[in-house]
C-alpha cells in the first residue's frame, strides 16, 4: 500500500513538472493562425488571357465551353477531393477543361472542393443550351409575288416555323416596307401571324420580312423574305424593276425612259443609284412598251432596251436591269504621238467614261522599272524623272502606262522616249 501511494506520488510531481514547464494556451485553437480557403469557377470560351470570363453563357448544342476554377490560396494546398457537377450527376474531375455540352436546357454546373478537413466549398456556373429556331422560308401568305392585294383592306400575314428542343418560347420580327425601302411596320410579335390594317398605295410593290427569336436572343439563320403588289383601279397596270451596274464606283445617276410600241416617249426620269435603284411607272394600260435604260455622264455604259407586255390589272416585275462597262480606259501623250522627248516631266492624259480612275489604279514603267511619284490632276498624267534615267548614251527608251477602271477594264499603252537635247537643257540646274 505504502508503494502504491510513493508511485502516485511521484506521477502527480512529474505531471505538476510538466504543466509548469508548458502553457495550456499552445494548445487551444487560434483562428489568426488559420487559412481562409476560396474556390472560384467561370466560364469562357477561348484560353486567350484576354477572353471574357463570365458566371453564366448561353451556346447551342454540341458548341464547347471553357470551364476554369481558381483555388486560393493555391491549387497545390490538401485536399480530399475536387470535382464537378452538372445538375448533379458527375461532369469533370479536372481543375480547368474544355467540353461541348448537347442536351438542350438551363443547367447548373458546381464545382467541388472538399478540402483536408472535410469542409465542401464550391462555386455553381450557369449554362444554358439552346437551339434558334428555325422559318421555313416556302411556305407561307401571300405568296411571293401575290398580284391584286387590295390596297386599302386588311392584309393578313401567316408562316410556319420549327422550335427543334420545344422548351422556348418564340417570338417574330416582323418589318414591312414600300418600294423606297421606307420601313411601315417593324414589330415584334409573340405568334406566327400578323394583320395589317394599314392603308397601302395602289399598283406598287411591298416587300415583307420575318426573323424568329427564341428567349434568349438567338436568330433564326435564315430569314423569310418576300413581296407582293397592290391593285390599281379596273385596267390598270404597271412595271416595276431595279438597275445596277457592275463597277467598284457605288454612286450612278440612271436615266429611265419609257416608249409605246410606237416609240413615243411616255416618261423619263433619273434614278440615284447607291449602287442599284429601285422603280415603278404606273398607272399604264395594257399592251406593249419599250423601256430604255443609261447611265448619266457615264457613256462607256452601255444604254439596256427591254421589250414587254402588260396584261390587265398586273404589276409586271422585270428582271434585274445590269449595265455594263466594256470599254478600258484611254491613254494619249499631249500632242497623240507615241514618241516622245525627254524632259524632266512627262505628261499623258488618261480618262474613262465610266468614272474617275484613282491613281492607285494607274501604273508607270520605265525600262522595266516602276515609277513611283506620279500625280493625275484633270486627267493630266504628271510622270517626273530623274537625272539618273537618262544618266547613259541611248537613241531610244519605252515607258509603258497602264491603267483599270471602275469596272475592271484594263488597258497598257507604250510610248518611246527618245533624246532631244542635252541633259543640260533638259534638266534646268
Amino acid at each position: 500500500m505504502i508503494l502504491h501511494l510513493f508511485k502516485s506520488a511521484v506521477f502527480l510531481g512529474i505531471f505538476a513538472a510538466l504543466l509548469a514547464c508548458t502553457s495550456s494556451d499552445d494548445y487551444l485553437f487560434d483562428s489568426q493562425n488559420s487559412q481562409q480557403i476560396e474556390v472560384s469557377a467561370v466560364v469562357t470560351r477561348s484560353f486567350d488571357n484576354d477572353a471574357a470570363k463570365s458566371k453564366a453563357d448561353t451556346i447551342q448544342p454540341g458548341d464547347s465551353l471553357i470551364f476554369l476554377t481558381s483555388v486560393s490560396p493555391s491549387k497545390s494546398i490538401r485536399n480530399r477531393q475536387y470535382f464537378w457537377t452538372m445538375d448533379g450527376a458527375n461532369f469533370a474531375s479536372e481543375y480547368s477543361f474544355k467540353k461541348n455540352i448537347n442536351e438542350p436546357g438551363v443547367h447548373k454546373i458546381a464545382f467541388i472542393f472538399i478540402d483536408f478537413f472535410g469542409d465542401t466549398l464550391s462555386d455553381t456556373l450557369t449554362v444554358t443550351v439552346a437551339s434558334p429556331p428555325i422559318m421555313d422560308t416556302e411556305t407561307f401568305i401571300p405568296a411571293a409575288g401575290t398580284q391584286n392585294i387590295d390596297p386599302d383592306s386588311v392584309i393578313r400575314f401567316a408562316w410556319n416555323f420549327d422550335d427543334p428542343d420545344s422548351l422556348w418560347d418564340i417570338s417574330f420580327r416582323f418589318i414591312l416596307q414600300d418600294a423606297g425601302k421606307d420601313t411601315l411596320v417593324d414589330t415584334l410579335l409573340s405568334q406566327a401571324n400578323f394583320t395589317c390594317r394599314k392603308e397601302l398605295s395602289p399598283l406598287m410593290k411591298y416587300s415583307w420580312s420575318v426573323s424568329a427569336y427564341n428567349e434568349f436572343g438567338q436568330r433564326s439563320k435564315e430569314s423569310l423574305t418576300s413581296s407582293f403588289f397592290t391593285d390599281g383601279k379596273s385596267g390598270q397596270n404597271a412595271v416595276a424593276g431595279t438597275v445596277c451596274i457592275h463597277s467598284d464606283q457605288n454612286k450612278y445617276n440612271f436615266r429611265v425612259t419609257l416608249q409605246d410600241s410606237s416609240q413615243a416617249e411616255l416618261a423619263s426620269f433619273q434614278l440615284s443609284g447607291d449602287p442599284s435603284a429601285d422603280f415603278n411607272i404606273h398607272p399604264l394600260g395594257k399592251g406593249a412598251y419599250n423601256l430604255i435604260v443609261s447611265v448619266d455622264s457615264a457613256d462607256d455604259f452601255l444604254p439596256d432596251t427591254l421589250h414587254f407586255n402588260l396584261k390587265a390589272d398586273q404589276v409586271l416585275e422585270l428582271d434585274s436591269i445590269i449595265l455594263q462597262d466594256r470599254i478600258p480606259p484611254r491613254i494619249q501623250s499631249l500632242n497623240g504621238s507615241d514618241t516622245l522627248d525627254y524632259a524632266d516631266t512627262l505628261h499623258f492624259i488618261v480618262y474613262d467614261h465610266g468614272g474617275p480612275i484613282p491613281t492607285t489604279k494607274i501604273n508607270v514603267y520605265f525600262e522595266g522599272e516602276y515609277v513611283p511619284n506620279f500625280t493625275l490632276l484633270n486627267d493630266t498624267l504628271h510622270v517626273p524623272f530623274v537625272k539618273e534615267s537618262a544618266s547613259q548614251n541611248w537613241a531610244s527608251k519605252m515607258i509603258f502606262v497602264g491603267a483599270v477602271d471602275q469596272s475592271n477594264n484594263k488597258v497598257w499603252k507604250t510610248f518611246y522616249l527618245r533624246p532631244n537635247a542635252t541633259l543640260t537643257e533638259v534638266f534646268s540646274d
